[in-house]
């Protein structure tokens, strides 16, 4: 399987003082959701988050994705190719995930620390 996007949208996160981080790539942002409707759910979106738990071990980072139809995930990284401007993943299970993308330099360096542990 291989899922290939340009990422419209590209967040970085931390909680609990950087034990939580989570990575995110989205080909578009969200439509509008009115949210007082109840059970009411975003349309699916091509996307791959990529987090971490670094409270509790192991320590591994797992991946889930939206193909644009459905989720899936929960896969662990075998190799990872990282620019400034695309990032490949191939995953334990053969799945390729390729996006293309664009961000700031800060969230960028954050994104190559996470990713590929070069702090």
């Amino acid at each position: 399987m291989h899922l290939q996007f340009n990422a419209q949208e590209v967040h970085y996160a931390e909680a609990l003082g950087g034990d939580l981080v989570q990575v995110y790539f989205q080909e578009y942002p969200d439509p509008d959701i009115d949210y007082t409707k109840k059970n009411q759910l975003p349309p699916p979106i091509k996307s791959v988050s990529i987090s971490a738990n670094y409270e509790f071990p192991p320590y591994d980072s797992l991946v889930e994705w939206c193909d644009g139809e459905e989720y899936d995930g929960r896969e662990k990284i075998k190799k990872i190719e990282l620019t400034k401007t695309s990032l490949k993943l191939v995953l334990e299970n053969q799945f390729i995930i390729d996006v293309s993308f664009k961000t700031d330099d800060i969230t960028f360096k954050k994104i190559q620390n996470f990713l590929l542990d070069t702090k």
